[in-house]
């Protein structure tokens, strides 16, 4: 609303006169400057517009001079208002039309029917300011061409114009620019942001949810440089990497028992072992993703060891991860990581945690051991593969689940519907680190059955010992069949067992169809095999007292009479021979070995004296009181070979 110009002169004019009661004046006294201006603020209508407020001020300034004329005649003496409650007025009618405004705004934002009151659009047309804006926008736009433009015109006028031999290297020196481009952007993942062209080598579209970015920054090299890149003949092409993953990195994994080694294994790349800083782009950023995966891998192993809960706590101690698996056995993880680019050895900083032997910091590359478990290192690879892949892609809901759009009822009802406990066990998956310990059990548990039956097999020239290891395994289970026979008699008897060897524990299925389970303790297994043999050599003796036309008296693979043994039972047979003169008692325990006692009737050659008083041949056989036979003495390369030659001698 405009304002009233007032000048200090017409301010000056305005005069109090003083009436006395009986109606004479008795002085005047001039106003004050506030008062007046206060005066001149209550004649101003806010309503009118500029020209009729200045019309309506003059008009209102001769109706004051008539009325102070009258003033003068009229005895009536005045009462003064407040100077401000024109002003006051005003304000509050604009304060009741902003309320009403606010009110209407309200109904139209937040009605429930949209009808009930709606505002017209206003149509804005295109004021001077917008259209400098857009001004100095084009003007900006072209600036930045008119440099461009110019800084290519600037590198035509350096180059040469009478040396034929320089321009064509330069004009390829750039096309080997943008064809190194067009061939990084065929294998990695390039975006420009703003002037910058920014690579990605993190796993982030596999579903990987590591910290690290990966971001790699790809620059042209300049004219500078032109000449030493034609000499050392490298590519224009420039890749700059991030410093904590520039290098070449692995991560070592050893499985001891004691000081012995029982497996080794090696997270890492072997052609990317040895990167120098003058080494082509795409091995430098191969070298540097298998530096961010095995970072990943370790973080994540890490993270799950102080979480998991075990009777035997991990430990976590900067690059190592200490594990145990079984009684005084350990898994060691360390992170190796080679920031330097020299390719001597003598100037590698390896930042690992094994020390002794196993610390790396001499070796350029990690060394493969006789022992190295190439299923463990091809584990390492895949699991993580298996965790990106379950972050991507998750389970499909089922109904059970899916409280959105199915009802309660139909999600509890049926016969096969699921419990909140079974629901909960199959959303709890295992972690990275209990799927490796599992393998790492596995192989050593392997490993000790392995142990086990060689040892055995060295040990006992008598029987033979043959295992057969299925080509065809998981990571979790392997399986063997051990065939036990005594050489050159397969025939007559073979025991058959078949070994299932899982994380912690060995199932044993016999030809029987019994099932005998063993931890993970060798001697368990051992005694085991030391039954089954002791039962098979008492089983040849059984089939070859058959083919040789003798009598089985007794047989039995758990006696019960005689001394108890030690470790499990002992068996025995007992045979006749046909004509029934000599008796053959075989006893065999599994710690104790095996005894054989022949009893038979007496000698007719026997130079002894007979008795007068008993005269009758028949008391003549009577079979005499067992005695045992050393079989140390007969002749016979298998157990089984001597008794044949006993059998013979006993039966003529």
């Amino acid at each position: 609303m405009d304002s009233v110009t007032v000048s200090i002169e017409s301010l000056q004019e305005f005069q109090v006169q003083e009436v006395s009661l009986d109606g004479q004046e008795t002085y005047t006294k001039p106003l004050s400057m506030s008062e007046s201006l206060a005066k001149l603020a209550h004649k101003i209508d806010f309503t009118k517009p500029e020209g009729e407020e200045i019309d309506g001020a003059l008009a209102d300034e001769d109706k004051d001079t008539k009325k102070a004329d009258v003033k003068e005649e009229s005895p009536a003496v005045q009462a003064v208002q407040w100077p401000w409650e024109s002003v006051h007025s005003k304000l509050r009618c604009a304060l009741t039309e902003i309320s009403v405004l606010s009110d209407i705004l309200h109904i139209c934002r937040w009605a429930k029917d949209p009808r009930y009151m709606v505002l017209d659009p206003v149509s804005q047309e295109p004021t001077q300011s917008k259209q400098i804006i857009q001004l100095l926008d084009k003007k900006k736009s072209l600036g930045v061409a008119a440099s461009v433009l110019k800084s290519g015109a600037n590198r035509m006028m350096r180059q040469p114009l009478n040396a034929t031999t320089a321009s064509p290297q330069k004009s390829q020196h750039q096309n080997d620019f943008h064809a190194d481009l067009l061939r990084l952007r065929q294998h990695w993942r390039l975006k420009k942001v703003g002037s910058n062209i920014l690579g990605d080598l993190s796993f982030r579209t596999a579903g990987s949810r590591f910290w690290h970015n990966g971001t790699f920054e790809v620059t042209k090299i300049t004219d500078v440089d032109c000449d030493a890149t034609e000499k050392k003949n490298v590519t224009p092409l420039k890749v700059t990497i991030p410093s904590d993953i520039e290098g070449t990195s692995h991560i070592q994994v050893l499985i001891q028992e004691g000081e012995a080694e029982i497996a080794t294994a090696s997270l890492s790349q072997p052609s990317r072992s040895r990167v120098s800083a003058d080494a082509h782009w795409q091995e430098r950023l191969e070298a540097a993703q298998t530096v961010l995966f095995c970072k990943e891998v370790f973080a994540q192993i890490a993270r799950e060891a102080v979480q998991l809960r075990s009777p035997v706590p991990h430990i976590v101690v900067g690059n190592q991860i200490f594990c145990t698996l079984f009684p005084g056995v350990r898994l060691c993880l360390a992170l190796c990581h080679n920031t330097s680019m020299d390719s001597q050895v003598g100037t590698q900083s390896y930042r690992t945690g094994l020390k002794c032997r196993y610390h790396l910091g001499y070796q350029i590359e990690p060394l493969r051991q006789p022992n190295h478990s190439h299923a463990l290192e091809h584990s390492l690879h895949q699991l993580l593969r298996e965790l990106h892949r379950s972050n991507l892609s998750g389970t499909t809901p089922r109904p059970i689940t899916a409280s959105l759009t199915v009802s309660k009822k139909r999600r509890l009802a049926g016969p096969q519907a699921i419990s909140r406990k079974e629901l909960t066990d199959s959303q709890q998956g295992e972690c990275l680190l209990e799927k490796v310990l599992k393998q790492a059990k596995h192989i050593v548990l392997r490993k000790r059955v392995a142990d086990v039956i060689n040892q055995l097999s060295s040990d006992l020239q008598d029987p033979v010992i043959l295992v057969h290891w299925s080509a065809h395994t998981q990571p979790l289970v392997s399986t063997a069949k051990i065939h036990i026979s005594t050489s050159g008699y397969e025939q007559m008897a073979m025991i058959l067992l078949q070994l299932t060897v899982e994380v912690d524990q060995i199932r044993v299925l016999c030809k029987d169809g019994r099932v005998i389970h063993a931890n993970y303790e060798q001697q368990q297994l051992k005694d085991l095999l030391r039954c089954q043999i002791s039962q098979h050599q008492i089983a040849c003796v059984f089939s070859l007292s058959k083919s040789m036309n003798m009598h089985v008296l007794h047989y039995n693979l758990h006696l019960g009479v005689g001394s108890a043994s030690k470790l499990g039972n002992a068996s025995s047979v007992l045979i006749s021979t046909h004509h029934g003169q000599r008796t053959l008692a075989v006893r065999s325990d599994p710690l104790n070995g095996i005894r054989v006692q022949v009893k038979g009737c007496k000698n007719p050659h026997d130079t002894e004296q007979k008795s007068n008083v008993v005269t009758d041949p028949k008391w003549e056989t009577i079979m005499t009181d067992y005695r045992e036979v050393d079989m140390d003495r007969i002749p016979g390369r298998t157990f089984v070979n001597k008794m044949e030659l006993l059998m013979a001698v006993l039966a003529s």
